[in-house]
């Protein structure tokens, strides 16, 4: 695993996802996914070319992610890859 970046949660990060045409494209669209999470005040994002697919907005310790996969499962797999010490919240929803 790559060396992750520390971040610190209190203060606002939005990072927006790039390679959005990867699911986009047809003859398969690959459905989007919405999670929200909380974290602790320092934490380590873990950003590769395999998830940079992966849109978040990070505030007051809690977050949302937007994550392009398959299923519900995939997309809480994806997420704990990017940033291990997150912990789900709320419902997931498709979008």
């Amino acid at each position: 695993m790559s060396k992750g970046e520390k971040i610190d949660t209190v203060e606002r990060l939005v990072i927006e996802a790039s390679r959005v045409s990867r699911y986009l494209g047809y003859p398969r669209k690959v459905p989007i996914w919405r999670i929200n999470f909380i974290l602790p005040q320092n934490c380590y994002l873990f950003r590769t070319e395999d998830n940079s697919d992966i849109a978040l907005e990070i505030e007051n310790m809690k977050g949302f992610s937007i994550i392009p996969a398959l299923s519900e499962e995939e997309s809480l797999r994806r997420l704990k890859i990017l940033i291990p010490s997150a912990n789900f919240r709320g419902k997931i929803k498709r979008v």
